[in-house]
């Protein structure tokens, strides 16, 4: 910076700041621009049958050092049957849901011990014992959510974070009704005698134990008739 030759040590400090303040800005701009265009231009969705643990595997592979580290483990149900779904879309989806949950369990994780995040697959049934829905799980032993993100989880630019867009849920959202799939968020709360229980959507009671993490999870009720042939996707 050829002014920087020109001023005291002080001046060239402050100006140094200052550059690097707007560089990070225009940044932080730009990358905020695009992930509004993101959002704006989702694709609609190309269901095919998909088989949703190998997919989960699929994206699990970028996370191998979370895995070793026992920071992110997988609880997936065997002999799950496929569902439709967009392979790319929903790739995405599990990278924005595990992603934030890492995120929220190291939060918490100086305080409260190990953070852990868990993804889980299983099979909601009815009464008489046919499956309802194939079901995604990812929960964390972070802080959970605040009470305005319960109240209003899926509306676009609703964020916690400092450095974030907002467009996380409301993303995840947008997917979901393109596979008509159920979204939900649960806070947790334990009871050292007892296991974690789900709180419903407006938080926590008065008095109920502190949150022992959150839970989002998508249900997909549109199963394919089709068996899925491994690497068709």
């Amino acid at each position: 910076i050829k002014l920087a030759d020109k001023l005291d040590d002080p001046g060239r400090q402050l100006l140094t700041r200052s550059v690097n303040t707007i560089v990070t800005q225009v940044q932080a701009l730009k990358s905020l621009i695009n992930e509004f265009r993101d959002y704006a231009r989702l694709p609609s969705a190309k269901l095919v049958p998909l088989n949703l643990n190998e997919l989960i595997t699929e994206v699990m592979a970028l996370y191998g050092q979370a895995l070793e580290q026992g920071t992110l483990s997988l609880d997936l149900a065997p002999d799950l049957p496929a569902i439709q779904g967009d392979a790319a879309l929903l790739r995405q989806v599990v990278h924005n849901l595990v992603q934030n949950a890492l995120d929220a369990a190291h939060d918490r994780a100086a305080e409260h011990g190990p953070a852990h995040v868990i993804v889980r697959t299983d099979t909601p049934r009815n009464e008489d014992g046919s499956i309802r829905a194939v079901r995604l799980a990812v929960r964390d032993n972070g802080p959970g959510f605040p009470d305005k993100v319960l109240r209003r989880a899926f509306e676009p630019y609703l964020t916690t974070k400092a450095k974030g867009t907002g467009l996380g849920l409301a993303v995840v959202k947008k997917i979901a009704d393109e596979h008509k799939a159920l979204v939900r968020i649960r806070n947790l709360t334990a009871n050292p005698s007892q296991p974690p229980i789900e709180t419903g959507a407006q938080g926590n009671s008065p008095g109920a134990p502190r949150s022992a993490g959150a839970q989002v999870s998508l249900s997909f009720s549109v199963l394919s008739s089709i068996p899925h042939q491994s690497g068709s996707h």
